[in-house]
């Protein structure tokens, strides 16, 4: 018997990212051919970037299933995610970085994963991934987030940045995040029960820079101290399940 194929979004928030939107577009194309039961859209959200990403993005559509987004200005990852959300009209969402770091290589995993699970994310932890040139004092801040984060959620990488998951998950829900961990919000509020991680090769960026600062540490300091207020007087939360 034939499945149904599988009818995906995937959203990309963009800022500077010029260079990388059409390599992204062709790998994860070029990744998705070889599973032609999976129907994906790429909507690309971009926050007004001055070095013409918008319009780069808008030359993809004549070639790729794409759709853009232009937003006034720079508003925010967290922000970008649920507007790309807003603009899908498919049952399935995913979340990938434009600077490249996130592999499209485990995209049908991630994917084929939603048939038996909620949620599936890629892993920066699991027992064959890999972070390219990961400087000490970078591992050691998000060792110390992610860390946190588990005890809040189970979940092995819970700051992941590459996630997929069924639309009811966040049915009715109200995302409030306006820093870069919106999957964190998600796992804490989400309508879940099965999760699934892929590790994979996180890749050092080739042409545009880290987005993170101090203020997005502040953000996120201030997201796990709401979330775990949350989920003190929250009852019933399912227990995170499954790896790979």
């Amino acid at each position: 018997m034939t499945e149904t194929p599988l009818r995906v979004s995937l959203i990309t928030p963009t800022y500077n990212e010029r260079e990388n939107i059409a390599l992204l577009a062709q790998e994860i194309f070029q990744t998705l051919a070889q599973a032609p039961d999976i129907d994906l859209e790429l909507i690309v959200v971009d926050d007004n970037s001055p070095d013409g990403t918008g319009q780069a993005a808008e030359a993809l559509t004549a070639h790729y299933p794409v759709k853009v987004v232009h937003r006034p200005g720079k508003l925010g990852l967290g922000s970008a995610v649920m507007a790309g959300f807003a603009r899908s009209d498919r049952p399935l969402l995913g979340v990938i970085d434009a600077d490249l770091s996130h592999d499209p290589a485990i995209l049908p995993q991630l994917i084929y994963g939603l048939r038996k699970h909620d949620l599936t994310f890629g892993s920066r932890f699991g027992q064959t991934s890999v972070v390219e040139r990961w400087a000490w004092h970078r591992k050691m801040i998000s060792m110390l987030g992610v860390g946190a984060a588990r005890l809040l959620t189970g979940a092995e990488d819970p700051l992941s940045g590459y996630f997929f998951l069924r639309r009811e998950v966040i049915a009715g829900m109200q995302l409030t995040s306006s820093g870069y961990k919106i999957f964190l919000e998600i796992l804490v509020k989400g309508h879940w029960r099965g999760l699934m991680s892929v590790p994979f090769i996180f890749r050092n960026r080739q042409f545009s820079s880290s987005k993170l600062n101090l203020r997005e540490h502040l953000l996120f300091a201030k997201q796990l101290l709401y979330f775990t207020c949350y989920r003190l007087f929250r009852r019933g939360r399912p227990s995170a399940g499954g790896g790979a």
